[in-house]
């Protein structure tokens, strides 16, 4: 897979595919933390990823996204997307 494709698997998995629900809930419960991380990675396994960059995406999804929606470590929206970029970089580049 392409840094491109992984792009915009990325994009899908992250908005479009995370239910209002989910991002409201995702910070109070590490259930649906982990149903986000998984629904967000089942986008790459659908466009080629191998299992090791699924298991890097969803373990790295599921420990970034708490430190915006249950710490509020990270305050901005940009934040937490360059660290996911980041590990796309890693992945994909």
């Amino acid at each position: 897979m392409n840094f491109l494709i992984a792009l915009a698997c990325h994009f899908i998995g992250d908005f479009p595919l995370q239910s209002e629900w989910i991002a409201i809930n995702k910070g109070k419960s590490w259930e649906v933390n982990f149903y986000h991380a998984v629904i967000y990675t089942a986008i790459f396994v659908l466009m080629g990823a191998t299992p090791i960059q699924a298991t890097v995406l969803c373990v790295s999804h599921f420990c970034i996204d708490p430190l915006k929606a249950r710490w509020g470590i990270i305050k901005s929206i940009w934040q937490d997307q360059i660290l996911h970029l980041i590990i796309l970089c890693i992945l994909f580049l």
